[in-house]
């Protein structure tokens, strides 16, 4: 008996989609350990940091000063939650809408990123050292000034997490996402919203292994002549990659802790 050859091309195109399946990598969870650090006046305040990573939900754990905080981030429910371990506390709020402009319009920025050709094993990432340049406006008290940034930072372009770490990217303020201590009704020092702005812009090339940037300030005013003679580094440090999958309770609030939502 002759086998029907359309059911010889149906067969083998099956087996085609059955090994490209196969081979197409499984969306892993991700978790990366490192350390934060804002040095000023020669004095560092340095953070152990942790992001997990698990499709439309993040979180972010940092430990200052013997204190520890978490930034719970859920797309689907457009909500991030702030939470003061100390005081068992949480705080929800809703996630507002994207610019429709994009981010290029919410903060003038000019930046410069050049691959230097060093680079530097983050397993399983390869690491490219890129010299960053920027400059965009900021406030250090009542008086506008212009933040110049001057620095290294460490992307993996061809990490595959980038895909899914891009919303988030896109959608989260910058100053709670990346570096700085965090504060319920308080905003980030001026330095610290500067280098959150400039790696909101840089990721979409890479995913961040490291970063270490000098601030500086340019203005008139006394202010800014007083920010001028205190030397500001900000850096950030990611030493481990884990791909384990990750429980849903780890993005979820501890049970017990009073929750708010203003």
């Amino acid at each position: 008996m002759t086998a029907n050859p359309r059911f010889l091309g149906l067969s083998h195109v099956l087996t085609a989609v059955s090994l490209l399946l196969t081979a197409l990598p499984v969306q892993a969870d991700l978790t990366l350990n490192g350390f934060s650090q804002v040095s000023a006046l020669s004095r560092p305040n340095r953070s152990q940091e942790a992001l997990y990573l698990k499709k439309d939900r993040l979180r972010r754990d940092l430990t200052e000063r013997g204190r520890s905080y978490t930034y719970l981030y859920n797309l689907k429910q457009r909500e991030v939650v702030f939470i003061d371990h100390l005081f068992r506390q949480a705080e929800v709020r809703k996630i507002e809408s994207p610019n429709p402009k994009g981010a290029e319009a919410v903060k003038p920025l000019k930046l410069e990123l050049s691959p230097t050709g060093r680079k530097h094993e983050l397993t399983p990432w390869e690491c490219q050292e890129h010299q960053l340049k920027a400059s965009l406006p900021g406030q250090v008290g009542q008086e506008s000034v212009t933040v110049h940034l001057d620095g290294q930072v460490w992307l993996a372009p061809n990490a595959r997490e980038i895909r899914t770490l891009e919303p988030f990217v896109k959608t989260l303020p910058a100053q709670d996402l990346f570096i700085g201590v965090p504060s319920q009704g308080r905003a980030a020092p001026t330095q610290v919203q500067g280098v959150n702005e400039v790696l909101r812009r840089v990721l979409p090339k890479g995913m961040l292994c490291a970063f270490e940037i000098q601030v500086d300030y340019e203005g008139g005013g006394p202010m800014a002549n007083l920010a001028r003679r205190m030397s500001t580094r900000v850096s950030l440090v990611y030493e481990t990659i884990v791909t384990d999958d990750l429980k849903d309770e780890l993005f979820e609030i501890p049970a017990g802790y009073q929750v708010s939502r203003p």
